[in-house]
């Protein structure tokens, strides 16, 4: 085949730079397949936190890159989920875990339908009780493979975002894939293609596929015809974020903390070394100093070192594969650091580019495909956030009020108007969060439907009671015989200072 792709050139900047880079040469390098990365200077700052998916694990495992490593050059903490605060007036926080229920009695009728039913005759005991990783995450511990279980978890990561960039650059550059640190001057574009790209030093690189990684910057992308910038400025309304650092948190947390405040939410993402602060907030409702003033007081924890403003934009871009030119990662689409969604966001897009990888140099409907499905992945996350303000009970507060009142998207408001009406999630294509993770959304911001699936009124009641009972004793007991945080931390102390690159 004499015009398959030979070359190509990832541009950006951080860890979706050096994830895209090895990801695409892990899978195509041993083909022939060259790959270069233009460095561009990094968007980071000391403070800066990655907060990741269970999913990640499978993209390090596939780069050989030891968990151990990762918890000691990253100053990383496992994490079962996320805990959410002051989102609905007086109703309790509520833990988002990182699990998934099996159907009762080995059908396809979930556990949630029969505590639907139990709720509507009365129980009281919270849903999340009867979920394996918030209560692992509630007490401290971590997730391990139960053998012989049905009910799993799994853990995310939060990470370092220096560290974790400086690891997988020393992974990429080590194994065999060019790199340069320089700025792009210029770049050529021939009708819907990138002729070449031209640096600060005046070097003009032609490649046959050009990949922008350097997130909302679009150094790339978006010059392209038809990639014009679509924001979700009126369906998430934050648009100003903060970010400082307090001191680590003891003992370890195994949860990240998300908490509702008038003008946004803060986030206490935990580290090893120190606790990250994200303050996400609307600017037509507070100002900087505003929210720099009152931080220490809404994280309830003193501040120290660095504080970081910046601007957030949140969208997709109308095209995120145009000609040779694809965008992975906040150069593709952009949400607040909510839910895990930042490494999420490259992660996705990297995965479905690999699956994608086009086979000649006449690029054509790869793209097209890879369009469609990134704004499907895009729209479902994008609802998963919107689903936390829309379902506010904050009233009385314009910012709040606001978000309750307006129109949810049509993709949103199916799984909204389905689940009140009887439990269920219609799924879409592409979604992060599976059935399990929207009902934990929904009905820990108290949306309890009016009814459940009638196969739930053919188990005896007794039969019924016996299993909410032994569901919960499970949990309670599974998540007691699990590994702490410290415990878990305390086995990488003799993890190697290097790693290999010849998985890549």
């Amino acid at each position: 085949m004499s015009n398959r792709v030979k070359s190509v050139v990832v541009v950006g900047a951080d860890a979706p730079a050096w994830m895209a880079a090895a990801g695409i040469y892990a899978s195509v390098g041993g083909t022939g397949v060259h790959v270069r990365i233009i460095e561009l200077p990094t968007l980071l700052r000391p403070v800066d936190v990655y907060s990741a998916l269970p999913a990640l694990a499978g993209f390090h495992g596939r780069l050989g890159i030891p968990e151990d490593l990762l918890f000691k050059a990253c100053k990383a903490l496992p994490v079962a989920g996320q805990r959410l605060s002051n989102w609905s007036g007086a109703t309790s926080a509520f833990m988002l875990g990182y699990d998934q229920l099996p159907p009762v009695g080995g059908g396809d009728l979930s556990f949630t339908q029969c505590w639907i039913k139990g709720r509507l005759k009365g129980l009281r005991t919270p849903f999340e009780n009867f979920s394996l990783g918030p209560a692992i995450a509630r007490a401290g511990r971590i997730p391990v493979p139960a053998e012989g279980a049905e009910l799993q978890a799994a853990f995310g990561y939060n990470l370092d975002a220096g560290a974790y960039s400086a690891l997988l650059k020393h992974l990429v550059t080590g194994g065999g894939v060019e790199s340069k640190a320089a700025a792009v001057a210029d770049v050529a574009i021939d009708g819907d293609r990138i002729a070449a790209i031209t640096l600060s030093d005046g070097e003009r690189i032609e490649a046959d596929l050009f990949v922008d990684a350097s997130g909302p910057q679009s150094v790339l992308i978006g010059r392209m015809p038809g990639a014009q910038f679509e924001s979700w400025r009126e369906s998430l309304p934050c648009d100003r974020m903060i970010v400082a650092s307090a001191k680590a948190l003891q003992p370890y947390p195994a949860f990240s903390q998300i908490s509702a405040f008038r003008q946004g939410w803060v986030g206490l993402f935990p580290l090893q070394d120190r606790t990250a602060v994200v303050a996400a907030y609307d600017s037509r409702e507070t100002s900087d100093e505003e929210v720099l003033k009152s931080l220490p007081i809404l994280a309830n924890v003193p501040l120290g070192g660095d504080v970081v403003v910046s601007d957030l934009n949140q969208g997709i871009r109308k095209r995120t594969w145009v000609g040779n030119c694809v965008a992975v990662g906040e150069a593709a689409f952009s949400l607040e650091p909510l839910d895990a969604a930042q490494l999420h966001t490259a992660h996705s897009c990297i995965s479905h580019l690999m699956t994608l990888f086009p086979a000649t140099t006449e690029i054509g409907r790869e793209a097209e495909v890879y369009d469609e499905i990134i704004r499907r992945s895009a729209v479902n996350l994008r609802d998963f956030q919107m689903a936390h303000f829309k379902l506010n009970r904050r009233f009385d507060e314009p910012l709040w009020d606001r978000c309750r009142d307006s129109a949810a998207p049509a993709t949103l408001q199916r799984k909204l108007d389905v689940f009140s009406a009887r439990g269920r999630v219609p799924l879409y294509d592409d979604e992060t969060f599976q059935e399990h993770g929207w009902e934990s959304l929904f009905i820990g911001h108290d949306l309890i439907p009016q009814s459940y699936d009638p196969r739930v009124d053919s188990i005896p009641e007794q039969e019924l009671i016996a299993q909410v009972h032994d569901r919960q004793q499970e949990v309670r007991a599974l998540a007691e015989a699990m590994p702490s945080v410290e415990q878990l931390i305390a086995g990488t102390a003799a993890a190697p200072e290097t790693i290999s690159s010849a998985h890549i």
